[in-house]
């Protein structure tokens, strides 16, 4: 008779649990790299924006027209328009809603790569309802998907429905997957 030889299952249990281990870690080391908090770069001005000594103004929640420096990027909400219209008789908000047409820029300032989306922008009304973007409206001049090379910029419009009148909205930034870390940007005037 003659023998079969394998590795015994011990060995390939622990070798596939190894695997499993460094992809996970590299995972987590990936989704942490960006770690840096959100700071005020500038309050639409031509200064920048301090505590009255060297540290940055960081903070979570801003304002139409700040420029935000995040994981590698600066945001700023350029412009919001409210009960924006399509120009289309049927594209138009359910009732009791409107279309908020919001204009980002996003400028790349890392060495490498970065996406955008509109996936990564939702917006919470004062009911506290946070919702993605409008798939029944979109602008002339909209945001769209791409990558920005280092020193990329992308500027455009995403669309979103919301309640009428509605004098509470925030918009929420989240760059990326793998992270639930989020900006938040006060659309009053």
């Amino acid at each position: 008779m003659s023998e079969i030889k394998s590795k015994p299952p011990a060995k390939k249990k622990g070798l596939i649990i190894l695997i499993v281990a460094v992809v996970v870690i590299g995972v987590i080391a990936i989704a942490s790299s960006g770690s840096d908090e959100p700071s005020l770069v500038n309050n639409g001005t031509s200064e920048t924006s301090t505590n009255g000594g060297d540290e940055t103004d960081n903070r979570t929640e801003f304002v139409i027209g700040d420029v935000i420096a995040w994981e590698g990027q600066e945001i700023t909400v350029v412009s919001v328009e409210r009960d924006w219209q399509s120009g289309n008789q049927f594209i138009t908000p359910s009732a009791g809603n409107e279309f908020v047409n919001v204009n980002v820029r996003i400028e790349n300032k890392s060495n490498r790569n970065i996406s955008f989306n509109p996936f990564d922008w939702r917006i919470q009304n004062s009911n506290g309802a946070i919702e993605g973007h409008s798939w029944a409206a979109s602008a002339d001049d909209s945001l769209g998907s791409g990558e920005l090379v280092p020193g990329g910029n992308r500027t455009g419009s995403i669309m979103f429905e919301v309640p009428q009148g509605d004098d509470g909205l925030i918009l929420h930034y989240s760059p990326g997957f793998w992270t639930n870390r989020t900006v938040q940007i006060h659309l009053r005037d």
